[in-house]
């Protein structure tokens, strides 16, 4: 059961299958993909905001609810910077391990 059929599994990027990096840690990725920018740099952000334990094809109805909004936080963070976006968060700390606090507050500390 990897969801793809042989012939897309047999396609391969540095040795592995799609289902290969879907299974991946997103800390993995960002080794995987140290080559490739655009991949890394968003899988970097996301190890950033503490989820760098979540597996990179992991389904989003498995999330919790902080997990969920940290992984809106990365994105929103991996958006071209304009200067001109404001950000509203409520209670971004709510659920959070201590050390996944640390981690947001070092993330939101690089906005300012």
């Amino acid at each position: 059961g990897k969801r793809y059929n042989r012939e897309t599994l047999d396609v391969l990027f540095k040795g592995k299958s799609i289902a290969d990096v879907l299974d991946m840690t997103v800390e993995e990725g960002v080794d995987f993909f140290s080559a490739v920018p655009g991949v890394r740099d968003k899988l970097e952000t996301l190890k950033q905001v503490g989820l760098g334990y979540i597996h990179i094809g992991q389904q989003a109805t498995t999330l919790s609810g902080g997990e969920a909004q940290r992984i809106k936080l990365a994105k929103e963070l991996s958006r071209k910077a304009t200067g001109k976006t404001l950000y509203i968060l409520d209670e971004p700390t709510t659920g959070l391990h201590f050390h996944d606090v640390a981690k947001l507050l070092e993330v939101l500390h690089e906005l300012v």
